[in-house]
Formats: structure tokens, C-alpha cells, sequence
């Protein structure tokens, strides 16, 4: 019994914790005991033991310890070793999973020697500390997301000049960023009744034309109705100081709690406006994370790219609440992007595509700007599909945000749009009655031309100048229609015999045909052509008889357009006179 009171009196100076079990190993003779903590008696009982501790420990190893952790055991922890680590009176704390039920669980080895010089041992306690493990590996992922979501959060704030967050059962609220135009207006950075205060200020500072719409869609009644049925509502409207006129867009969204609204206000007035730092961090870690899911919502993908590493995360947005969720994460961003974009990429896109997703073309393009991106197309489905895809620095400076959104219904509307537009300047372009080029093309011609004259490779062209004799005698006798008629066939002769070169209307019956290329080379034989038309037509009834001149650009005389319009306006009328001259004599 003393010798077992000896052991018992060594194990009890070692017990600075629970045990699951515990192991005597004498550091001289390899001899040990294996002792097992009773938790309903907290007493310790004698298991079994042996002559050779480090053989049971290599054979016991391989069955019962993960097997990524084995090593541990089998090289480390060796007596050899362990009397060359561990001094006396030393301590050390070892972690490792134990394979219980198939499935590998933490627990801690605390190795104790002893500090006799007579009596040289080791004493090895072992407990379960799987929970714990488990609860710091959670608390510190939860951490890393925390610290992206608030970063995230804090670079998509940065694209409002001020954001509010309401409380939309107190009306309570206070503003998270700023700029100086707004501070200049004023108005409290935090408050009691976020409605009552934005009634007074409507009052103040909203352009009079638009106070009665700002009211009803910042009312609190108005903003609940507009997101009842959509997670984000904007609208526009113009705000007084002085006699200064600034437009700006109101954003409205659900803050994930469903309780808060934020509401965002930008200046328009350039639609290309340079992003807002936050000026205030008040409340962020409450906050931020909420700010980014809803702000987020206008992608469908957000990759956080470490730069340094190129490893990434990437986020999905749910569209109807705006919540992150983890999509998959990678090693390395850049070669994942290449492989995909082999796959996903339109061809002709593709290349674009290559060329941007580089770290070093990434890191000089934001050296000076605040974002930079990229339209392209994606093949879904064997059908082409508009993606833009935006990049940024994260605040820290370390990492880069890359939005991805579906943006194919914008371009098509834009499309739409510029066909629109282009097919309304192609109008207001054209006259109305011939259908050709009117006074506004040959203006836009003469400035084109202008530019030109003067410089280093000189443009050579000629100018016909057209009148229509006897218009006002077509009208005067047949109606306007008729007259309408004769505009149209003096039109087409003309139109027909430069049919290379743009034909103006400047007139109700004055044209120019403007001759250049393979027409100014043929101008003599042209104008002759057309001179031998008249000729025909004047003993015609009824036939359109077009007086004309022509007159070549001379680099060497002509300093404007004027001159040699004004030149072959003069030819013109010549020949006006002459044809009414032999019409009176014959």
C-alpha cells in the first residue's frame, strides 16, 4: 500500500484540472499505470499497466487517434525526446482528436514531470475538450465573416452621399454617412421621429415643384406600401439651397431584421459621381452587416479576394430579403476565373475578359480611381447574356470586392433607347416632303468640312447649288399639292444623277449636292448631265426646270465653306437668269 499512496501522493501534486483518465510513467524503467477519474465519485481507479509505456502508447496509437494526428504520438512524443523538452518540474499541453464512435473528437494531453532527481517520472493527463474546440473555431469564423460583411458593408454605403437607418416601429433613426453638402443643410445627424423631422425639412430645403411628392414617398405609410412588394424602391427629386438646384435619388430597402428601413440619398446631378468614404462609424458592428446584405442585393455574386494570397470567398444575395450566404470559397481567384471564363465567356468577350482579371492590372487600375469594370457576355443556356461585372479595394487596402450583377434587361433597354434616339436624329435629320438630308445635316456637314479645310491632308469636293424655276406659279395654279409633286420630281432628277454624293434640301426649292470621291472626279461630266436633263425638260409641260452652278473647293483662295457655297450660289442664279431670259425670247 505505501508504494500505491506514493503514486496516488505524485498523481494528486499533478492534478491541476478534470481528467478523463491519467497515465504514471516511470522515466527510468518505461514501467507505467493508467488510471481513469470516476465523475460520479471523483476518485481515480486503477485501469491496467505495463513494463513498456512507449510501446503501448506506438501500438494503442494507431487504433484509436485520428490518424492526421498520430504523428504526435509517434515521433514527438518519445522518451527520448521527452526527456530532452520536458525539465523537470515542466509542463506541456498538447492537442489531438481521438477517433470515439468514428468520428474524431478533440481532447488535451497535459504532460507533468516530475522534479525528484531520485524518482524520475512522467505523469499524462488526458480530457475531452471537443466542445471547446469546436465553440473557438465557431466564434473565430464568425469573427473573419463579421469583419468581411462590415467591410463590404462600409465600401457599398460609400455609392450614398448620406444613409439613414429607421427604426420603423419608433420612428427613431440616425445617419450613418455624410457629406458636407448635407451637414451644410443642418439637419440632425440622429433623432426621435425620423417622419416628423422629414416633413419639416421638406418643407425647407425640397424644390416647391416636387414637395408634394418628396412628402408622400418619404411619409412613413408611403414606404411601407413601396416595399411591400419589392425589396428596393427609388425615386428622384430636386432639393433648394439658395439658388442652387441639386437632384438627387432616394433609395429605400428592408434592413434584414425587417424592422429597419435604410434609406439612402445621392446626388445626380452627374450620374458619374466619385463614391463617398463612410464619415461615421457609429454603431457598426451592430449595423454593417445588415447595411451590406441589403446594399448587396443589387448583385447576384460578391467575391472577396485577398490579394496578397489571391485566396476568396464568394457571397450570394437573396434577392427578396438581401441576406449574404456563403456561395464556395477557393485558393486562388485568379486561375478559377481563367478556367471559367473558358466555359462562361462569350468568345469575342473573352480576351477582355483575361486581360482585366490580372492582379497587377486590378491593382494599377485602382491606383487612382475608386472602381473599375467590365461589361461582357455570358453564355447561359446557349443564349448570350449581359453581365457587368464591378471591381473595388476593400477599406483595408488588402483585399478586392468584385460585384457581379445581371444586367441583360438594362442593355437591351438601352439598346432599345439609342435606336430610338438614333432613329429620331435620322428624322430630325431628313426632310420631311423628298426624304433626303435637310438644313440641319448640310450644317452639320459645313462644320465637319470646316475642321477639315486648312489642314495638313486637304479635302477636295464641289458643291451644286439647284433652284427649281417656277414653283410659286405651280402653286399659285394648281394647289400646293401639285407643288408638292414638282419639288419631288425636281428632287428625284437630281438625286438620280449624283447618286453617289449627299443631296440637301436647304429651301422649299433650293438644294445642294455635295461631291466628293468618285463624284468629284466626274463632276464636269455630272453637271453637264444634269444642264442636258433641264434642256430635255423645258420642252416638257409640265417638267421641273432646275436652275444650277457649281463651284471647287480651292485650297489656295477659299478659307470657308461660305466661299465656295457663295460661288456656285452666284453660278446658279446666272443660270437662272439665262433660262428665264431664253424662255422670254423664245
Amino acid at each position: 500500500m505505501a508504494a500505491h499512496d506514493s503514486v496516488f501522493h505524485k498523481i494528486a501534486e499533478a492534478l491541476l484540472m478534470d481528467y478523463s483518465s491519467l497515465y504514471y510513467v516511470n522515466a527510468v524503467t518505461n514501467a507505467y499505470q493508467w488510471y481513469t477519474n470516476d465523475p460520479d465519485t471523483h476518485t481515480l481507479h486503477a485501469q491496467v499497466g505495463g513494463d513498456d509505456f512507449f510501446s503501448y502508447l506506438t501500438d494503442h496509437t494507431k487504433h484509436v487517434v485520428y490518424e492526421a494526428d498520430q504523428h504526435i504520438f509517434l515521433r514527438d512524443i518519445q522518451k527520448e525526446k521527452l526527456l530532452a523538452q520536458v525539465g523537470r518540474g515542466s509542463m506541456q499541453s498538447i492537442e489531438y482528436r481521438l477517433m470515439i464512435d468514428g468520428k474524431p473528437v478533440w481532447h488535451s494531453l497535459r504532460l507533468l514531470r516530475g522534479l525528484s532527481d531520485s524518482d524520475d517520472y512522467f505523469i499524462l493527463g488526458v480530457s475531452n475538450i471537443d466542445e471547446t474546440v469546436r465553440k473557438r473555431d465557431l466564434t473565430q469564423r464568425m469573427e473573419r465573416e463579421r469583419e468581411i460583411y462590415n467591410q463590404i458593408a462600409s465600401r457599398l454605403a460609400a455609392h450614398y452621399d448620406t444613409l439613414y437607418y429607421v427604426d420603423m416601429e419608433t420612428g427613431r433613426y440616425f445617419e450613418v454617412s455624410s457629406n458636407d453638402f448635407y451637414k451644410r443643410l443642418n439637419v440632425p445627424a440622429a433623432g426621435e421621429d425620423f417622419f416628423a423631422e422629414t416633413r419639416k425639412n421638406v418643407g425647407i430645403f425640397v424644390h416647391p415643384d416636387d414637395r408634394e411628392y418628396a412628402m408622400r414617398i418619404l411619409d412613413k405609410a408611403g414606404i411601407l406600401e413601396h416595399l411591400a412588394t419589392q425589396s428596393t424602391y427609388t425615386a428622384a427629386y430636386r432639393l433648394l439651397t439658395g439658388d442652387t438646384v441639386t437632384n438627387v435619388r432616394c433609395s429605400q430597402m428592408w434592413a434584414s431584421d425587417r424592422r429597419h428601413v435604410i434609406i439612402g440619398l445621392e446626388n445626380i446631378n452627374n450620374e458619374v459621381s466619385t463614391l463617398r468614404e463612410l464619415a461615421e462609424s457609429r454603431r457598426k458592428n451592430q449595423i454593417y452587416g445588415q447595411i451590406a446584405e441589403s446594399l448587396a442585393s443589387q448583385y447576384d455574386v460578391i467575391y472577396y479576394v485577398d490579394m496578397r494570397t489571391a485566396s476568396f470567398i464568394g457571397f450570394t444575395a437573396n434577392a427578396i430579403f438581401g441576406k449574404l450566404e456563403v456561395q464556395e470559397e477557393g485558393e486562388d481567384f485568379f486561375a478559377v476565373s481563367k478556367m471559367n471564363s473558358e466555359l462562361l465567356v462569350h468568345p469575342e468577350d473573352r480576351g477582355r475578359f483575361q486581360e482585366m482579371l490580372t492582379p497587377d492590372y486590378l491593382i494599377s487600375s485602382l491606383e487612382e480611381r475608386k472602381q473599375c469594370g467590365l461589361d461582357y457576355r455570358m453564355i447561359v443556356d446557349g443564349k448570350q447574356r449581359y453581365t457587368r461585372m464591378t471591381i473595388m479595394w476593400s477599406s483595408d487596402r488588402i483585399h478586392m470586392i468584385v460585384g457581379v450583377e445581371d444586367v441583360h434587361a438594362e442593355v437591351e433597354r438601352e439598346q432599345e433607347q439609342l435606336h430610338a434616339l438614333h432613329m429620331a436624329n435620322e428624322l430630325a435629320r431628313r426632310d420631311e416632303l423628298t426624304g433626303i438630308k435637310n438644313k440641319t445635316a448640310f450644317h452639320e456637314l459645313e462644320e465637319k468640312v470646316r475642321k477639315s479645310m486648312g489642314g495638313e491632308e486637304q479635302m477636295s469636293f464641289a458643291m451644286v447649288v439647284c433652284d427649281l424655276n417656277d414653283l410659286k406659279h405651280v402653286n399659285d395654279t394648281l394647289g400646293h399639292h401639285a407643288g408638292d409633286e414638282f419639288i419631288r420630281s425636281a428632287c428625284r432628277i437630281i438625286c438620280e444623277i449624283f447618286a453617289h454624293s449627299p443631296v440637301f434640301r436647304i429651301g422649299g426649292d433650293e438644294f445642294v449636292a455635295f461631291l466628293s470621291g468618285n463624284d468629284f472626279s466626274r463632276r464636269d461630266v455630272l453637271f453637264a448631265e444634269l444642264r442636258a436633263r433641264v434642256e430635255e425638260n423645258r420642252r416638257v409641260e409640265g417638267a421641273p426646270v432646275i436652275a444650277s452652278g457649281m463651284a471647287v473647293y480651292d485650297p489656295g483662295t477659299d478659307r470657308y465653306f461660305s466661299d465656295v457655297f457663295e460661288r456656285a450660289d452666284q453660278e446658279m442664279y446666272e443660270n437662272k437668269k439665262n433660262l428665264k431670259s431664253e424662255r422670254t425670247h423664245a
